[in-house]
């Protein structure tokens, strides 16, 4: 273990074995810190905080703050984090509003500077999240995903399976599983194909999923049926979640973005004009 003299470390917080804690980090009275992590310069880990083995917390990381809600009660939830994930510089996570409740984050997750995770978030295993991605209150993002940078994520809302969303976007519903979202216009172009590949879906797996991707956007199914078609129409796993996901929800799901109509323009054809008389000379 390796504590910086510059650093505030509470008695009553409990350390793993090979923590290296920066200059002016603080860890406070009943947070806890597993095996091997690190802590930068100027990060802090709060009361409340659970932390798993080989985390790295960059420099001025705050692990644990209060719920940002003007109604927040005296007491409060935790944050309990699992192992093998970084997160980069001024990164900020909240603990849950009430306190049975936990803001959770799984494995090996990567989450860049300035990311922020509001209180009750649930984050997955094997997430990306570029710089500045902001997470709302009681947001869930399942495991693979990739959030962009700048991306806004309105509370309550979902981010499937391997889903990527593009940068800037505004997600105010759920964005499903394996799918891929314009940044610009916030809205489903398709299927995240390099993200399925890269995660090792056969080739056989993604066809299937591009005929669900067919059935949910272009069938133009009532919703009932639509959910009833992946079911009967679908034998493998990976529509089996996608058909999980959608059968739930709150805010509604992303929609597809659509070409704009074919323009179509009128000429004005000039009517035919007199034929002009010619005098024949001679």
């Amino acid at each position: 273990m390796s504590i910086h003299p510059l650093a505030v470390v509470s008695p009553g917080a409990r350390l793993g074995v090979g923590v290296t804690v920066g200059p002016f980090a603080i860890i406070e009275d009943g947070a806890e810190v597993g095996d091997f992590c690190t802590l930068a310069s100027g990060a802090v880990v709060k009361a409340g905080v659970v932390a798993g083995c080989h985390n790295e917390f960059g420099e001025h990381t705050v692990i644990g703050g209060a719920p940002q809600h003007v109604a927040r009660p005296t007491a409060i939830g935790r944050v309990v984090i699992g192992d093998h994930n970084v997160f980069r510089e001024h990164v900020t996570i909240h603990r849950a509003m009430k306190p049975e409740a936990t803001t959770s984050v799984g494995h090996r997750n990567y989450v860049m500077a300035g990311t922020h995770f509001g209180h009750d978030v649930t984050v997955g295993n094997n997430c990306i999240f570029a710089n500045a991605a902001l997470l709302g209150g009681h947001v869930t993002v399942e495991d693979r995903a990739f959030l962009s940078g700048a991306v806004a994520v309105h509370q309550f809302c979902r981010i499937g399976r391997l889903a990527m969303v593009g940068g800037h976007a505004r997600v105010v519903q759920d964005v499903p599983p394996y799918m891929l979202l314009d940044g610009q216009s916030s809205c489903v172009v398709g299927l995240n194909i390099v993200g399925l590949r890269r995660s090792g879906h056969s080739a056989e797996d993604i066809a299937e999923l591009k005929a669900a991707y067919r059935a949910i956007y272009r069938r133009g199914l009532p919703w009932r049926e639509v959910l009833e078609a992946l079911r009967l129409e679908f034998a493998g796993e990976s529509v089996a979640h996608l058909q999980a996901f959608l059968g739930t929800g709150s805010r509604g799901f992303s929609q597809e973005r659509r070409p704009p109509p074919a323009p179509t323009l009128r000429l004005r054809v000039p009517e035919e004009e007199e034929p002009a008389v010619r005098a024949k000379a001679g």
